[in-house]
């Protein structure tokens, strides 16, 4: 449960509330490199950036969700209502996710944090640099972790040298022919065949889950059930009482699933013609895409598995199922994939903190880029579980980022009279900014009760 509760963490309104009018023509952005003379980025298409929000969204978290379902209960009547949920805090933080880029182009930034600013506070924007580089850093260190135990499981019983088996080689390969590489690809528009083959690796991982759960292999008497018994894995389990602890855990966890409002500001900027219609597009095909993968992907797993769902789903499937082995390759590929789009939040976050000019962050990329790859690599070589801290931080600076500073920055913007909200809209955000806030405490209480087992 504690490994769940980890690769949980790290996995987080209406479209006509958020139309604007016609009065209110939206400013084009400009960057920050376009003011200083620096490096200008090429802009991305709706399509693009969809595909980009979409891969953001879609990590090896989605993995786990069936376990989080099983948690709650092993009836395969669980997964209705949690589907519902998936879903529902989905739509919550794509509204959330579009509130970052409705206040940057109502008060004429391009930043997270220069929203916060104008919006609520300047002394206080470093805070907020500050939680969006952390978690994004964090959440580097994790797909590292999984890229090495990955490529543990599957170089084991390979005709591969010796030495590439070992985790610290394999990872600093990785690290530096390929991590690195999707790194230093300079803008959003760039990355968008990386987000294509990640997206395409959780797609083939979707339809061996939903294939699985429909042809009956892992039932009782079927091929596969056969091969668990074989391998000592546990059968498929259904049944039991509902459990409240477990309860706690799925839907605090699953608040953090939806994590990509760190670089909502970005997709407003980068987008070609940034106007708030073309960019809810992105924002709701990007979430919606990203719910269908969530939900498919529970739904089925704990169809099949129940209570012998793992952590890692596919650490539940048969060692001989050979689509399955498959799929464990490809999701090594789309964490690859996403780990960029992460990074792209921590080395912007460091360059904020350390108030390095548009101009001097063009010579600094490279060398950044290099020193926190390796440190994001060494650090996946060293730690194999980043446990309590990252289930525990996760969890409250996740709310955070989702839902408590976007709110509040759409009802501070809306006080000063930079961005119009009618009643509805302050109601929602208004409960959203103390949903946020609920969901962080929850989040917290169930780490420290995993951590004691009592969860």
């Amino acid at each position: 449960m504690p490994r769940l509760i980890t690769l949980l963490a790290l996995a987080p309104a209406a479209n006509a509330l958020l139309k604007p009018t016609r009065r209110a023509p939206v400013p084009k952005l400009r960057t920050p490199a376009e003011v200083s003379g620096g490096a200008v980025a090429s802009k991305s298409s709706v399509t693009s950036s969809t595909l980009n929000l979409a891969k953001n969204i879609v990590g090896a978290g989605v993995l786990s969700l069936p376990a989080g379902i099983a948690a709650c209960s092993a009836s395969k009547k669980a997964a209705v209502p949690a589907c519902g949920l998936i879903a529902g805090l989905g739509l919550v933080s794509a509204y959330c996710f579009a509130l970052v880029g409705r206040a940057c182009a109502a008060t004429g930034t391009t930043t997270y944090r220069g929203a916060w600013e104008s919006a609520v506070d300047k002394d206080s924007g470093a805070l907020i640099t500050g939680i969006t580089t952390f978690k994004t850093l964090v959440g580097c260190i994790a797909y590292c972790i999984i890229i090495g135990d990955t490529a543990g499981s599957l170089l084991s019983g390979a005709a591969v040298p010796e030495l590439l088996k070992r985790r610290d080689v394999f990872l600093s390969l990785f690290g530096a022919a390929v991590l690195f590489p999707l790194s230093m690809l300079r803008d959003l528009k760039s990355l968008a065949p990386a987000s294509i083959i990640g997206l395409g690796g959780m797609l083939y991982t979707a339809g061996v889950t939903v294939l699985r759960a429909l042809d009956g292999t892992y039932q009782k008497g079927g091929r596969l059930a056969a091969a668990l018994v074989k391998e000592g894995k546990a059968l498929p389990k259904f049944g039991g009482a509902f459990s409240p602890g477990g309860s706690l855990l799925f839907i605090s966890m699953l608040a953090t699933s939806y994590l990509a409002h760190y670089n909502a500001a970005a997709y407003y900027d980068e987008l070609e013609n940034p106007t708030l219609p073309r960019y809810n597009r992105v924002v709701y095909g990007g979430f919606a895409m990203a719910v269908a993968f969530f939900v498919s992907i529970a739904a089925a797993g704990h169809r099949t598995f129940g209570a012998a769902s793992q952590g890692l789903i596919l650490n539940s499937f048969a060692g001989a199922d050979k689509l399955a082995n498959a799929a464990r390759a490809l999701v090594g590929v789309a964490v690859a994939c996403t780990y960029p789009l992460l990074f792209k939040g921590v080395r912007e976050g460091y360059f904020d903190i350390a108030k390095v000019s548009p101009a001097n962050q063009e010579k600094q990329r490279t060398p950044a880029t290099v020193a926190m790859v390796a440190l994001t690599v060494l650090a996946g070589i060293k730690i194999t579980d980043l446990g309590f801290v990252v289930a525990f931080g996760g969890a409250i600076l996740g709310s955070a980022i989702i839902y408590v500073i976007p709110s509040q920055i759409a009802l501070s913007a809306c006080k000063k009279g930079k961005l119009a909200l009618g009643g509805a809209e302050k109601l929602a955000c208004r409960s959203i900014n103390v949903m946020g806030y609920v969901l962080a405490v929850l989040g917290g209480t169930a780490s420290v009760l995993s951590r004691m087992g009592k969860i």
